[in-house]
C-alpha cells in the first residue's frame, strides 16, 4: 500500500498524499486561498489516470480530460461510509480503505475502484490542510497575545523615577549629573584659558593641581572589555598598513626620510575621529623610514612583544617601562593578534631634553605568511572619556597609529617599514630643541630603525660561536659585551632620567665658563649627589655632573670623529695625563656601520702613570640618529679576568662621556670610520649642526660637608674643560648653552 502511494505522489496526483511534513508555503498561505481550488472539489476527480497522463505528455504538458462530477447520492455514500473507516484505520489524518473497501463502495454507488480511491486521497489532503490552517491561526494568536504581554512587561521595566519624580534618588540623579556637566565645562574653560595665555609647562601642572583636575590622561575603566580593545587595534592596524602602503603624495622625501603630507592625509584618513581633533598648542611630527635588518619577522615581532627585551633594543629611547599587561592572547601563543597595554618613558641623551610618557596599545598581526605589523596607538580613543563624551586632564603627548612593517627577505634579513605618528604640546620643549623634534630626528622613525639595526647585529656577534682573536675568546667576547650593555644602560640613566625627589639626593645646577676662541659663555651643569650600592661594593657617594650645548653648523660625526681618535685622548681625558692610550682589544659591534666597537684601553706608558694598574672600558656607536662615545674604569685584573669569560657582573662601573645629537637643521650623517691620525678635523660648511652632551662621574668621600664646594668645583671644570678643548679641536664657531 505504501508503494502504492509513493507511485501516485510521484505521478502528480496528489498535493501530499501519506506524507504528514506540509511544504511551508501552505502553513503561511493556506488563509490567503480556497480550499477547493487548492485541492479540487470533492466531487470532480479523474476517472482514467493512465489516459490523461498520457494525453499531458503528448501535448506538452496540458490536460484536456475533464473529471467527472459524483451524483449527490455518490457523495452521501462516501460520506456515511468515512466515519466507519476512522474506527478500523491506522491513518491519523483520514479513512484509509483497502483495495477490498474501496472495490466493495465502488459497487455499491455505481463507481470505478479507482475513483473511489482518488476521492478518499483528496478528502485526507483537504483534512490535513485544514488541520494546519487551524494550528497556524492559534499560533497567531497565541504570538498576539505574548507580544502584548511583553510590550505590558517592557513599560513595567522602565526606570522607576519616572513613577515618582519626588523621590530622592531621582533628585540625587539629577543634581549629580548637573554638576558634572558644570565640571565639564569649568575644565574645557580653564583648558582653553591655559593655552590662550601660552603659560609653560610648569606652571600649566601648576594650574591644573590647583583645580583639581585629573592629571592621568587616561583613566581605567573596567567597562572596556576586549572586544572594544579588538575594534579599536584593528582600526589602528587598518590606519597604519594604509600609511605604510602609500606613497607620495601621501609621503613627501625629504633629507631626513619622509615626512606626512598633513593635507593628503586628512582626504583619506577617519581614525582621528576616535580621539578627536587636534588639541589646541600641540603639533604633529609624522616621519617614516625603510631598511633592511639581520633576522627574522617572526623573530623581530617576538623581541617586540618581549616586555623584558624590548627595552634592551632601544636602549637610548626606551627610558623605562611603567606597567604592562596583557589585554588578548594571540592565536596559539604565537603573537598573533597580542594586544597589549603598555606604560613607557620615553628618552634622549640630554637632561635639557623632555621625556615623554605615554600609555598605549600594542597590537601584532600577522597580514602574510611573510609579513607582520606590530602597532601603538594611544588609549585616550578608548579611555578617559567623561560620561558626556569630553576629554578632560592634561596630555603632553599622544600617539596616533604608529609601528612597524616587517617582511622577510632572502638570507635571515628582513624589510622594516617604521612609522611614528605622534602629536604634542610643543610648549614644553625649549625653542633650541623644537627643530630636532620637527625635523624627526629627536624619536622619528629614523632614530627607532638605527637603533633595531644596530642593537640586531650586535647581539648577532654576542651570540657568535667564533673567536675574536688571540686576545678573547668567544666566551671573553660575550662577558665583554654584556659589560658593556651594562655601562651603557647606567650612561642613559645618567644624562636621561630625571632626578627622583628623594631626600638622599642632592641636585644643584653649577654655571661655569666655556671658551670658544675668544668668546666666553656661561655653561649651565646639572649636579646630582647621590646613593650609590652593589651586591659586592659598600654604599657610596657619587657625583654626576651633566651639561649640553648646541654647535650650529657642525656635524655630529665630526665631533665623535675627535673623540674616537685614540692618539689625542689625552688633551680632554685626565687619566692619560696629556698622552695617548693604546688598545689592548677590541669587539667590532655593528659591521655595516663602521666605528661600531667595544674596546679596552690602557695608558701607552705605564711607568710614569700613578694608575698603571686601570684599564678603560670603553663604547663607541653612532649612526644616522646619535653618536656616543662612553668610558668607564676598570680594575686591571677584574678586566683581564672578564676578557677570559668570567661572570662580569660584581665589576663596579661609574661611565662617563658624550653624547653627540643632530640638532635637525640638516640630513642626518652617514658615520663614517674613526679618525687614526693626529692631525685635527677640518671643519666642514654645512647646515646641519648637533647637540653636544658631556657627563662625568666619580666617588665621592663619604662625608663631603666641609668640601662641598671644592667638590662641585672640580667635577664643573673637568666638563668645561673637556667642552672647551673639543670645540678647539673640531674647529666650531658658536657654541650656544642649552
Amino acid at each position: 500500500m505504501d508503494d502504492e502511494w509513493q507511485n501516485n505522489d510521484a505521478q502528480g496526483t496528489s498535493l501530499n498524499p501519506g506524507n504528514e511534513t506540509v511544504h511551508p508555503f501552505l502553513i503561511d498561505s493556506v488563509e490567503e486561498y480556497d480550499m477547493d481550488a487548492l485541492l479540487g472539489a470533492e466531487d470532480h476527480v479523474y476517472t482514467d489516470q493512465d489516459d490523461e497522463d498520457e494525453e499531458h505528455n503528448l501535448q506538452g504538458g496540458k490536460s484536456t480530460k475533464r473529471g467527472k462530477r459524483f451524483t449527490a447520492h455518490q457523495i452521501k455514500e462516501l460520506e456515511l461510509f468515512t466515519p466507519l473507516l476512522l474506527l478500523h484505520s491506522s491513518f491519523q489524518l483520514g479513512a484509509h480503505p483497502n483495495d477490498s473497501e474501496r472495490q466493495d463502495i465502488a459497487d455499491r454507488i455505481g463507481l470505478d475502484a479507482r475513483q473511489v480511491k482518488f476521492w478518499f486521497q483528496n478528502r485526507r489532503n483537504k483534512t490535513k490542510v485544514k488541520a494546519v490552517g487551524d494550528e497556524n491561526k492559534d499560533i497567531k494568536r497565541e504570538n498576539a497575545q505574548l507580544h502584548a504581554e511583553n510590550m505590558i512587561l517592557q513599560k513595567k521595566l522602565l526606570c522607576g523615577r519616572c513613577c515618582d519624580r519626588n523621590d530622592e534618588k531621582c533628585r540625587l540623579l539629577d543634581e549629580n549629573a548637573r554638576l558634572k556637566d558644570m565640571k565639564r565645562h569649568a575644565q574645557e574653560y580653564l583648558l582653553k584659558l591655559m593655552h590662550a595665555g601660552k603659560l609653560p609647562h610648569s606652571k600649566t601642572l601648576e594650574l591644573l593641581e590647583s583645580a583639581s583636575l585629573n592629571l592621568v590622561p587616561f583613566i581605567d575603566n573596567d567597562s572596556i572589555n576586549q572586544a572594544t580593545h579588538l575594534s579599536y587595534a584593528e582600526r589602528a592596524l587598518n590606519e597604519f598598513v594604509m600609511l605604510a602602503m602609500k606613497a607620495e603624495p601621501m609621503w613627501l622625501p625629504t633629507s631626513n626620510g619622509k615626512v606626512l603630507n598633513e593635507q593628503e592625509y586628512k582626504s583619506y584618513t577617519t581614525f582621528p575621529e576616535l580621539l578627536g581633533p587636534c588639541p589646541q598648542g600641540f603639533v604633529m611630527e609624522a616621519s617614516k623610514w625603510t631598511t633592511t635588518v639581520r633576522g627574522t619577522a617572526s623573530n623581530i615581532v617576538g623581541i617586540l612583544t618581549d616586555i623584558s627585551r624590548w627595552p634592551r633594543m632601544f636602549p637610548g629611547i626606551i627610558g623605562g617601562v611603567r606597567a604592562s599587561c596583557v589585554i588578548s592572547t594571540g592565536i596559539l601563543n604565537l603573537h598573533d593578534g597580542l594586544i597589549q597595554e603598555m606604560n613607557v618613558d620615553f628618552s634622549l641623551q640630554s637632561p635639557r631634553l623632555p621625556n615623554r610618557s605615554m600609555k598605549f596599545l600594542r597590537y601584532s598581526k600577522q597580514i602574510e605568511n611573510s609579513q607582520w605589523a606590530v602597532v601603538d596607538v594611544s588609549m585616550d580613543g578608548t579611555r578617559g572619556i567623561e560620561p558626556y563624551g569630553s576629554r578632560i586632564g592634561y596630555m603632553s603627548c599622544r600617539l596616533l597609529p604608529s609601528g612597524c612593517l616587517l617582511e622577510d627577505l632572502s638570507n635571515g634579513r628582513c624589510k622594516v617599514t617604521w612609522i611614528v605618528h605622534v602629536e604634542y604640546d610643543e610648549t614644553t620643549v625649549q625653542p633650541i630643541f623644537r627643530q630636532f623634534f620637527q625635523s624627526g630626528q629627536a624619536l622619528g622613525a629614523s632614530r627607532w630603525l638605527a637603533s633595531l639595526q644596530r642593537q640586531c647585529e650586535y647581539m648577532a656577534i654576542m651570540h657568535s660561536s667564533h673567536s675574536s682573536g688571540a686576545a678573547m675568546s668567544a666566551l671573553g667576547r660575550r662577558s665583554v659585551l654584556e659589560l658593556a650593555q651594562r655601562m651603557m644602560t647606567s650612561f642613559y640613566t645618567t644624562v636621561s632620567k630625571p632626578v627622583a625627589p628623594d631626600s638622599s639626593n642632592i641636585v644643584n645646577e653649577w654655571r661655569g665658563s666655556c671658551e670658544i676662541g675668544t668668546n666666553i659663555f656661561e655653561a649651565t651643569v646639572r649636579m646630582v649627589i647621590w646613593n650609590c650600592s652593589t651586591m659586592e661594593q659598600p654604599p657610596s657617594l657619587v657625583l654626576s655632573a651633566t651639561t649640553t650645548v648646541w654647535l650650529p653648523g657642525m656635524p655630529p660625526h665630526r665631533v665623535h670623529e675627535y673623540l674616537c681618535n685614540v692618539q689625542r685622548r689625552g688633551e680632554w681625558d685626565r687619566f692619560a695625563y696629556d698622552g695617548a692610550v693604546e688598545e689592548f682589544c677590541s669587539v667590532v659591534t655593528c659591521r655595516p656601520l663602521p666605528g661600531n666597537a667595544v674596546s679596552v684601553f690602557q695608558p701607552s706608558d705605564v711607568t710614569v702613570r700613578t694608575n698603571s694598574n686601570m684599564m678603560i672600558l670603553q663604547e663607541a656607536t653612532s649612526d644616522a640618529s646619535c653618536s656616543l662615545l662612553v668610558y668607564s674604569f676598570t680594575e686591571m685584573n677584574m678586566m683581564r679576568a672578564v676578557m677570559d669569560g668570567y661572570d662580569s657582573t660584581s665589576v663596579f662601573l661609574l661611565p662617563s662621556g658624550f653624547a653627540i645629537l643632530p640638532d635637525g637643521h640638516g640630513p642626518p650623517h652617514n658615520p663614517a670610520p674613526a679618525a687614526t691620525s693626529s692631525s685635527a678635523p677640518t671643519s666642514q660648511n654645512h647646515t646641519g649642526g648637533s647637540f653636544l652632551t658631556a657627563a662625568y662621574q666619580a666617588v665621592l668621600p663619604s662625608s663631603i660637608t666641609n668640601h662641598a664646594t671644592q667638590t662641585l668645583d672640580d667635577a664643573g671644570n673637568r666638563v668645561c674643560q673637556a667642552i672647551n678643548q673639543i670645540l678647539a679641536a673640531v674647529g666650531a664657531d658658536i657654541a650656544i648653552p642649552a
